[in-house]
């Protein structure tokens, strides 16, 4: 009998947004038209990140709320075209990604 794989699920990746994390919230722009997905990715040396995705017109990440990120970590979230994501680190330590997907 033959393995066969089945075909990954793919999206095309838009704006990227980077940021070296602090322990004060920073937020992206607003998401594009067609974005309905972003991936959020860390590096090594982040300890712990919280992220929030919500409305435009003021998103702001909190540790005692928000959904929690470890380091070396790759996640998706369905989000609205429109809305922002903010971010804020457990420490001022390391690098998340936030990659608007079409």
């Amino acid at each position: 009998m033959a393995i066969t794989w089945d075909k990954m699920p793919s999206s095309r990746l838009q704006t990227n947004n980077v940021f070296t994390l602090t322990t004060a919230s920073q937020s992206t722009a607003t998401f594009g038209a067609q974005t309905r997905q972003i991936r959020i990715a860390t590096n090594s040396q982040v300890v712990g990140a919280f992220v929030k995705v919500g409305e435009a017109s003021g998103v702001t990440a909190s540790s005692g709320n928000d959904a929690m990120i470890g380091s070396n970590v790759v996640d998706y979230v369905t989000v609205t075209p429109g809305q922002k994501a903010a971010v804020v680190g457990q420490t001022a330590a390391g690098i998340l990604t936030i990659t608007e997907m079409e």
